[in-house]
């Protein structure tokens, strides 16, 4: 999260965005690492797949001051905008992570929360959870792009 929140490649990060950021990110490393960078469970929720912690670990940042976050006005909706207060320690991840979450920020980092929302719903492990249901893992594996014909 607090890499997410000062990277250079991604713009307006609200809540729904940095959720499905972080799904993308856990996705492709499933599919290209063979493991997540995470380790977190996904919900399905109707905007699309949210950490089951995720909640928890942004509370955590913001009380340690490591994270914040702050209502910003963008084209009348408000956005609960997510900002880091420190640089991110990049210790944390591998070259293979740091580079892949590289390549999600520049793919998807300028697109909307309504946009991601909209491509997660793509996603055959969103499809096929339950409303509210974790997301199941061998299907994150199995991504909206090795469905060629839909779901």
């Amino acid at each position: 999260m607090v890499y997410l929140g000062q990277h250079p490649r991604v713009n307006n990060l609200g809540l729904t965005k940095l959720w499905k950021l972080i799904f993308f990110i856990d996705a492709k490393a499933v599919r290209d690492l063979g493991e997540p960078v995470t380790g977190s469970e996904f919900i399905k929720y109707e905007h699309g797949p949210v950490p089951s912690r995720g909640e928890k670990h942004l509370r955590l940042l913001v009380r340690s001051g490591e994270v914040t976050t702050s209502p910003r006005d963008i084209g009348g909706k408000t956005l609960n905008e997510v900002k880091s207060a420190r640089v991110a320690d990049l210790m944390v991840f591998s070259d293979d992570e740091r580079s892949l979450i590289d390549e999600v920020c520049g793919e998807l980092g300028r697109k909307s929360a309504v946009a991601l929302s909209e491509l997660s719903h793509r996603e055959p492990s969103w499809h096929y959870a339950d409303m509210m249901g974790k997301l199941t893992p061998e299907l994150i594996a199995y991504g909206a792009k090795e469905d060629p014909d839909g779901l």
